[in-house]
C-alpha cells in the first residue's frame, strides 16, 4: 500500500514543532494529527499560518534520500 507524506506543525509556545506523518488517505492523516495533538497537548496548525515558511534548526525526518552523483 502506498502512503503519502503529510506535515503536521505545532506551536508549543517556546518553539514550533514539525512532525512527518505517513498516511494512506486524508482521513487517516487527520486521525494521526489528532493523536499527535493529544500527545503534544497543542493544536495542529495549518501551514498557511507560516506565510514566510520556516527554517529547520535541528530535526530528524524519517525516510530515504536519493543522492545523485
Amino acid at each position: 500500500m502506498q502512503k503519502t507524506l503529510y506535515l503536521a506543525t505545532f506551536d508549543v509556545g517556546y518553539m514550533h514543532m514539525l512532525r512527518v506523518i505517513y498516511a494512506a488517505d486524508e482521513d487517516e492523516a487527520q486521525q494521526k494529527k489528532g493523536d499527535l495533538e493529544r500527545e503534544i497537548n497543542a493544536p495542529c496548525k495549518n501551514l498557511e499560518h507560516y506565510p514566510h515558511g520556516f527554517r529547520l534548526v535541528r530535526s530528524t525526518i524519517p525516510g530515504t534520500v536519493e543522492v545523485a552523483e
